[in-house]
């Protein structure tokens, strides 16, 4: 059995309500990466994922890429995401389990957007950037970390298991099935991304291994789809709890 850890970034969307109902028929833990823009909008889904004990963590305010901002443009837009989480925690009225950060496209200042290459990384400083650099010296100073234990060997890299924002092991790429994306990519349809998840040696021989999906207007039926898949597959999705 293979377990991991299920992140879901760009919440909230119009169906995030339906698909926190989805993962609790399934007893699916949930780390919610949410976009500061859209609870200032909409916080009710937020606040309702909070009371149903889903976790929330900052996906920036605005999702702009930041290696398109300077640092201090950074900084006021982690922190401007900061003040609508704790306004949720607060309408709830659950204390925050802990305080996670993933970088919009995981460009985490430098431009590069790591999401779409990550499993070649497994051997270079991600950190060594100057900007990169200050961005997790703040990240530290403020208390952001990552809550997983794995042992897939892309955290063997030291740089990339001590960094503090959440990153991950494993895409699912829902995204290029949207319709400003599908047909560009080289993945073309849900049966496409769940033969990738099938024959990913790294992803079905580690545990803890953290995943992306999105929370967005037109992934919620391959998200279904691909959980579904995982569940018959007896994939493990691990709780958040003891982190």
């Amino acid at each position: 059995m293979v377990s991991c850890y299920l992140t879901i970034d760009d919440s909230p969307s119009n169906h995030t309500d339906e698909m926190l109902d989805f993962l609790i028929a399934r007893d699916i833990s949930a780390l919610l990466f949410v976009r500061g823009d859209l609870i200032s909008k909409n916080p009710n889904p937020i606040i309702n994922a909070i009371k149903r004990g889903f976790i929330i963590g900052n996906h920036s305010y605005s999702h702009t890429a930041y290696g398109d901002l300077s640092y201090k443009e950074c900084i006021a837009d982690i922190e401007k995401c900061e003040l609508e989480i704790e306004k949720c925690y607060h309408s709830a009225n659950i204390e925050r389990h802990g305080k996670y950060f993933r970088f919009p496209y995981l460009d985490r200042g430098n431009g590069d957007r790591i999401e779409r290459h990550f499993e070649t990384v497994n051997d270079i400083d991600i950190n060594s950037d100057d900007k990169v650099k200050k961005l997790q010296s703040y990240l530290n100073e403020n208390n952001f970390k990552q809550p997983f234990l794995t042992n897939h060997p892309l955290y063997d890299n030291k740089s990339i298991a001590n960094s503090c924002d959440c990153l991950m092991t494993f895409t699912s790429y829902d995204w290029m099935l949207t319709n400003r994306h599908i047909g560009q990519w080289d993945y073309k349809s849900v049966d496409d991304l769940k033969i990738r998840i099938d024959n990913d040696d790294l992803l079905n021989n580690s545990d803890g291994n953290i995943m992306i999906f999105h929370d967005q207007t037109e992934t919620l039926e391959t998200f279904k789809s691909l959980i579904d898949h995982m569940v018959l597959k007896d994939y493990e999705f691990l709780s958040y709890d003891n982190n």
